[in-house]
């Protein structure tokens, strides 16, 4: 795994990354780091852990109000996942096929209760329709095999900030975006999950990242 000044990460061989970017105290998304760690070492994805608080430099926000250098640290290693796969366009920024990004954080155990998971699109945003129907059923068919009695919430109470769309639309000239075949989950885990149920998130999240690149392998 590499150390840059604001994250940590580690190179995959699939047409995916996992990202913990409230891995670091104070006010940490607790066990995310563990989770994104386990579900790399399951599938070979490559992955993002920060190293920085987000009371410091919040990872996952536009550029501004001090974090702009950890920011586009994380940005560029997103950059360097893409091109070492060689899924970059001629045109040096749109992808040449589907793409899955899912961040882990953590929410308390409220507003959904102990046993839920709440994933965020910003309403569809930083998707296809496509690609978050299938990540929506599969997500949902792995937690009844795996956690029975696990809600699964899309877009209620936290939907993703805008950031994550800006990987796929851009921010202005100084973040293109890669467009439309980019395709972003904030996937908020309950505390109770976090904590009692870390190998049960590994297994359910890993089986979804090694779907994606079977079911979109030729799309």
């Amino acid at each position: 795994m590499k150390t840059g000044n604001y994250i940590k990460y580690y190179f995959g061989s699939s047409y995916c990354h996992v990202d913990a970017v409230h891995a670091a105290s104070p006010q940490a998304d607790r066990f995310t780091d563990e989770i994104a760690a386990g579900i790399m070492a399951k599938t070979g994805c490559a992955g993002i852990i920060g190293t920085v608080s987000r009371t410091i430099a919040d990872l996952n926000r536009p550029p501004g109000q001090g974090n702009d250098e950890a920011v586009w640290e994380y940005r560029a290693v997103i950059s360097q996942f893409l091109h070492n796969m060689g899924l970059l366009a001629p045109d040096g920024r749109s992808l040449t096929r589907p793409y899955l990004h899912v961040g882990i954080h953590g929410m308390k155990d409220q507003p959904h209760g102990p046993f839920s998971i709440e994933v965020g699109t910003i309403y569809g945003k930083t998707c296809s329709v496509r690609v978050k129907k299938w990540f929506g059923e599969l997500l949902k068919a792995k937690v009844r095999e795996v956690l029975p009695g696990t809600k699964v919430i899309f877009d209620k109470h936290w939907v993703g900030n805008q950031s994550l769309a800006s990987h796929r639309w851009g921010e202005g000239r100084s973040y293109p975006g890669y467009g439309k075949n980019y395709n972003a989950f904030q996937v908020e885990i309950a505390r109770t999950l976090r904590e009692n149920y870390r190998q049960e998130m590994i297994d359910i999240l890993a089986a979804v990242v090694a779907d994606f690149n079977v079911t979109f392998a030729r799309r």
